[in-house]
């Protein structure tokens, strides 16, 4: 009867053992829809890799802006209704603002991490009911004439630029007259003639049809966008050890295959404006020499200003790091 009760208890380990994990499905909120770039080229790239890395025991349930407006969507993840958020942290300003310094911080994805600048970045957000998973980077901001820009600086010096807030102080400092309007709006008003030109990130250009009423794309780049993946932090806390580990790989390795993604993207989109008529041209030096500070300089200011000590304090370490300029 021992025996018989021995290859019973036996048996039921085994089966315990071969029973599968139960695989979970996280539900995710883009600020972009799931056509977008943008979506493909970081939350796409994660989804892929959190499958394979978790064999297929844990996987993306993904809703976007159609659900929950984009600038609304950090209250969501943080109150529980969604665990992940895929976003810019511009979006949730109101809240922190220390997720936009990610604008100004080089965007090696090893060195931020490396030298503190995320898990920083991280700590501010916990405070909010978030971590911060992965940062994926994805390209540069550019501007592009529709004239060309002077020889000497200030080479913007009478143009009218379409350009973002965030930008337009770095318009300025060129000469440039700082205009606001949505992205819809640029192909119109350069073929109007109430623009000369424009600033946005340096890929999806082709799809704006930007050839067609504008020759000129000045460089160098200037900044790095990067988009954010959030968890709520109270479900990161209940996911196993093992569950962890995955998420984290997955995000480490979605890191570096995302800025490769938009490299590659970036790439070929040029050459393909380029054999459309427009051309590169570039920046007098001392303009040139200096795009990147004025561009870093106003993003740390409004940051600073929004949200005061840990970004001052992020700003510090940054500088003692190397990672802004």
């Amino acid at each position: 009867m021992k025996t018989l009760f021995n290859v019973i208890l036996v048996c039921m380990c085994l089966t315990i053992a071969a029973a599968p994990v139960q695989a979970k499905n996280l539900k995710v909120i883009s600020g972009f829809p799931t056509t977008h770039l943008y979506t493909s080229g970081c939350l796409g790239i994660f989804e892929k890799n959190l499958k394979k890395i978790s064999n297929d025991n844990l996987s993306l349930n993904t809703m976007g802006p159609d659900v929950v407006p984009t600038n609304e969507q950090f209250q969501p993840v943080q109150s529980g209704i969604f665990d992940l958020l895929f976003t810019h942290t511009a979006y949730h300003m109101g809240t922190t603002a220390i997720g936009l310094t990610l604008e100004s911080i080089s965007p090696d994805p090893g060195k931020r991490r490396n030298t503190g600048m995320i898990k920083a970045i991280d700590v501010e957000y916990q405070k909010h009911g978030m971590k911060l998973m992965a940062v994926m980077p994805a390209v540069e901001y550019n501007i592009v004439l529709s004239k060309p820009a002077a020889k000497t600086s200030p080479s913007l010096k009478g143009l009218k630029i379409r350009t973002p807030p965030a930008v337009a102080p770095m318009v300025k400092a060129l000469g440039g007259a700082p205009v606001s309007l949505p992205p819809g709006e640029i192909y119109t008003a350069l073929q109007k003639g109430v623009i000369d030109g424009f600033t946005l990130v340096a890929v999806g250009l082709k799809d704006y049809k930007i050839h067609e009423v504008a020759k000129y794309l000045v460089r160098p780049k200037f900044g790095f966008i990067s988009f954010a993946l959030f968890m709520n932090v109270n479900k990161f806390n209940e996911m196993t050890q093992q569950e962890k580990e995955w998420i984290q790989a997955a995000a480490l390795k979605s890191e570096k295959d995302a800025m490769a993604f938009f490299r590659k993207q970036h790439e070929s989109e040029v050459k393909e404006l380029i054999s459309l008529g427009m051309e590169t041209i570039q920046l007098p030096k001392e303009d040139a020499d200096r795009i990147d500070k004025l561009m870093s300089d106003t993003i740390w200011a409004v940051a600073e200003k929004k949200s005061g000590k840990p970004v001052a304090d992020l700003h510090n370490l940054a500088l003692e790091k190397g990672m802004t300029k």
